[in-house]
């Protein structure tokens, strides 16, 4: 029997393809809603214990991702090969007040990216409810 992904070359990702994707990556977008408009912004993250930890400084983001549903999504393309793959991971956003030792190290210490000289004050936890992917793989030439 043919795969149902045979024809279009899109194949669902399990969770550990997932979680692997996203643990190759540093930068993904953020979405959050400000009031009552969707807003998504790049953001340098880590995964620690299987959840999405982000640094943020003072402002709109933090006023109101934290707390609150958002979404964080991942990516790579090659529009070339038509061809690539996407994680959404979905879950409940909340700033960690007390981060020493809360995984057993200190997360001001911990490998949480930032491009920014100093790294802001703000360490943001998501924890997943939802993990999906998807990958695009090119189709055979016929």
């Amino acid at each position: 029997m043919e795969s149902p992904y045979a024809r279009t070359g899109m194949e669902i990702l399990s969770r550990r393809e997932c979680l692997e994707l996203l643990g190759n990556h540093r930068v993904g977008r953020l979405a959050y809603v400000v009031g009552d408009q969707p807003m998504v912004v790049p953001v340098n993250y880590g995964i620690l214990s299987g959840m999405i930890v982000f640094r943020t400084g003072e402002g709109e983001k933090l006023a109101a991702a934290v707390p609150a549903n958002v979404a964080l999504e991942v990516d790579e393309i090659d529009a070339a090969s038509k061809s690539g793959w996407s994680v959404v991971v979905r879950g409940r956003a909340e700033e960690l007040s007390d981060a020493s030792d809360w995984f057993g190290t200190s997360l001001r210490d911990a490998d949480v990216p930032t491009w920014l000289p100093e790294a802001p004050d703000h360490i943001v936890l998501i924890r997943p409810t939802v993990i999906s992917g998807r990958r695009l793989r090119p189709l055979p030439s016929t």
